[in-house]
């Protein structure tokens, strides 16, 4: 039976509830949030309306929280482009005006944390926290140089399908049989019939079975990997797409885009088709549950059908928050970190509708609040279980090569993802591609 999840917006209003004193939900911008007089500390975050949103529940409910400890404080928000963020840190690390807190992903953190950009954690981590009770691989993605941690995890994310369900219902297609797992044949089998169904519409030419998301560190490593291939080896230096496994995973990405089944990654970007409410699936992670709802997308979730014959590998990573190695509020600043990685920074954070929480005990809770903001729908998928088949690895595949070209690398193998239909044969493709690879500076 479907049912209609809550819009977006009632989700913003509860983050607002939190707001007290001089605290403002403008979604934006670098009001500060608390006491005017309170000790101020700036916290930067990535300058998108999601975004904004968890940032504002989190800054407000942590006020809130050091005020009944007896605190002052003033948070003052540092908002940053998505499109240039991480030359806006270097930039603002250069000229010592670095927030105290910075928002980061896990796949840029490792050249901050080598250029001294951010606070080694280790030595915090050990006084404060017991990493029993939290998901490993949380803190892993945070180890980003020397087997350090350098940023406070604030979610786990890993790869699920996306159902629209409001078109597989409109196709007569039931998907809840692949819930408690399925196969990449499976779900190929399942893309044909939704696109026969599909070729039916007047809008055929528009409409996809799957939004491409190949172009995605995390799922491209991962499908490549499952093939018996790798975009990269941190130890040799080298691009893999000689491998046979790699041009094999070219090849079925390539067929894909033939038989339209998913759309061309050349002419369009990863949700795109998905959110316009013109494909079927998606393969995407927790962080983009809200845009679904923006766009009113009735939605339910699978796990990763399991890619390849023998290993299965399904990538993972997150996001967090950073303490500036220039800081003069350290202790303050962690105290935040620490904050939204305690269970009522967790509870505030998932009840945006964005998060999968690191804590072990509201992972496994069917009635915390990260499922609830999802009223009705099955969120397993979104979580590790023993004995799921997968062998987990890092999205980040260039991690522990050279950290000011990692994030190069991977956008070079993005862009080349978006010319695979420009070529014949995957092999063709993949000549052109390990040369561009290898060249990467």
């Amino acid at each position: 039976m479907l049912k209609r999840i809550m819009r977006f917006g009632l989700l913003a209003l509860l983050a607002c509830a939190f707001a007290f004193g001089a605290a403002a939900c403008s979604g934006g911008g670098n009001q500060s949030i608390g006491d005017a007089d309170g000790e101020e500390l700036r916290v930067s975050y990535q300058q998108d309306s999601a975004e904004a949103r968890v940032f504002t529940a989190l800054a407000n409910a942590f006020v809130a929280e050091q005020k009944e400890k007896g605190n002052s404080v003033r948070i003052t928000p540092i908002a940053i482009s998505a499109a240039d963020y991480n030359q806006s840190i270097l930039k603002m690390n250069r000229a010592e005006t670095l927030p105290d807190v910075v928002y980061t992903y896990d796949d840029y953190a490792s050249q901050w944390a080598e250029n001294g950009v951010f606070e080694n954690l280790d030595s915090y981590i050990e006084r404060d926290l017991d990493l029993s009770l939290y998901d490993a691989n949380a803190f892993e993605a945070a180890r980003v140089y020397n087997g350090s941690v350098y940023f406070a995890p604030r979610e786990y994310n890993q790869p699920v399908v996306f159902v629209n369900t409001a078109l597989m219902e409109k196709y007569g297609i039931d998907v809840s049989r692949y819930a408690g797992g399925w196969t990449w044949d499976e779900m190929v089998a399942l893309l044909q019939d939704v696109r026969e169904k599909m070729d039916g519409e007047r809008n055929k030419d528009s409409l996809y079975p799957l939004d491409s998301s190949f172009e995605w560190s995390a799922m491209l490593n991962a499908f490549v990997r499952s093939e018996g291939g790798y975009l990269f080896d941190p130890e040799t230096g080298k691009a893999g797409f000689a491998e046979a496994g790699t041009q094999a995973a070219m090849g079925k990405i390539m067929q894909l885009i033939e038989d339209k089944l998913i759309a061309d990654p050349r002419s369009n970007v990863s949700g795109g088709v998905f959110l316009n409410g013109n494909a079927a699936l998606w393969i995407m992670s927790r962080p983009r549950v809200s845009s679904c709802l923006d766009s009113e997308i009735e939605l339910a979730f699978l796990p990763m059908p399991k890619m390849g014959e023998e290993t299965h590998y399904l990538c993972y990573g997150n996001t967090g928050y950073a303490v500036s190695s220039a800081s003069e509020k350290k202790e303050l600043a962690w105290e935040f970190c620490k904050f939204v990685m305690s269970e009522t920074g967790q509870e505030v954070f998932s009840e945006t509708g964005n998060c999968v929480p690191i804590l072990l005990s509201m992972q496994k809770d069917e009635n915390a609040a990260w499922r609830q903001s999802l009223s009705g729908v099955d969120q397993s998928a979104f979580v590790r279980s023993e004995g799921d088949g997968y062998t987990y690895v890092l999205s980040t595949y260039a991690r522990g090569y050279d950290q000011s070209k990692e994030r190069s690398i991977y956008t070079k193998v993005s862009q080349l993802i978006g010319q695979l239909s420009q070529y014949k044969t995957a092999a063709e493709f993949c000549e052109y591609a390990q040369g561009q690879v290898n060249g990467v500076k």
